[in-house]
């Protein structure tokens, strides 16, 4: 389930030896979060019963910092304390979770974790929407991880892949390889939520995505030792991913494609995957498979 502007909703069942089965999807876009609409599935359909439930933080902070050399019970409260400089309220507020990135090149100075900051307020919000119409609500996770989850389930994925998900006014950025997340960046677009500047200018949408691709992969290259990523999935839930697609591949010379979550799942009868960026969100959370107690 996805917390935001715009809302959504995902049911999906893991499958053994297949591809996920997505049994429900729904979106509401800014201005109709009707709650107890978006959770009935959750309670009068056949998930009634006591099944894990994620959702999905969107007021947060997400960033990379040393790790502190303490033991890993102690990661948290260390950690904690870097963050003072970061966020612009008290860290005694904050809401801390800390998780590892993969192992750097050889030459790195040192050890690097991502931290993940909220405001407690902010994580209360969520938890009394979202407890009292969700039997199993047990876990909070935020977009890059949850856009990983869908990453991690591209063919191109064993050997490194980029997705780029449009959003309202950012493009989010994963870079994932066997599953493991790399690298996450949000990159600035122009105002509007419904176009993207095309022509190929300074000031142009397509440019600043090129530019700031390109550094990614630079980096996720050098600093992790990693063959060169050459495919880039591309989402939005609207026209703009498709418009993107050709100006991306002149300016960057990869294989530009549009992400298709009907490729990644079985979908129940009447069921059709929402690809606007709330959706994705709940389609990766949908998949986590590590719980722990929201």
């Amino acid at each position: 389930m996805s917390a935001d502007r715009d809302s959504a909703l995902a049911l999906v069942r893991s499958v053994r030896g297949a591809r996920p089965l997505l049994q429900h999807c729904t979106a509401q876009r800014s201005g109709e979060l009707r709650a107890e609409q978006l959770f009935a599935p959750l309670a009068n359909g056949p998930w009634r019963a006591r099944v894990p439930v994620s959702a999905v933080m969107s007021d947060y902070q997400l960033v990379q910092v040393e790790a502190p050399e303490v033991q890993p019970a102690e990661m948290r409260a260390a950690v904690r304390w870097a963050l003072r400089d970061v966020i612009n309220y008290p860290v005694t507020e904050a809401v801390v979770d800390v998780f590892a990135l993969p192992e750097q090149a050889r030459y790195a100075k040192k050890p690097m974790v991502f931290a993940v900051a909220a405001h407690g307020e902010a994580v209360r919000r969520i938890v009394e929407l979202v407890r009292p119409r969700a039997r199993g609500f047990d876990v909070i996770d935020i977009p890059e991880l949850c856009l990983r989850n869908l990453s991690a389930l591209l063919p191109q994925d064993e050997r490194g892949v980029a997705l780029l998900a449009l959003a309202d006014g950012y493009a989010q950025l994963v870079l994932t390889c066997q599953g493991a997340l790399y690298l996450a960046r949000r990159i600035d677009l122009g105002a509007r939520s419904d176009t993207l500047s095309l022509d190929g200018g300074a000031e142009s949408d397509t440019q600043a995505l090129a530019i700031e691709l390109q550094r990614s992969l630079n980096y996720y290259e050098s600093h992790y030792d990693r063959a060169q990523i050459a495919d880039v999935f591309v989402a939005s839930g609207d026209a703009r991913a498709q418009q993107l697609l050709e100006p991306l591949r002149k300016q960057t010379g990869l294989d530009c494609r549009l992400f298709d979550a009907r490729e990644l799942f079985d979908l129940a009868a009447g069921v059709e995957p929402d690809t606007h960026f709330s959706s994705l969100c709940a389609l990766g959370a949908a998949l986590r498979t590590e719980r722990t107690r929201a």
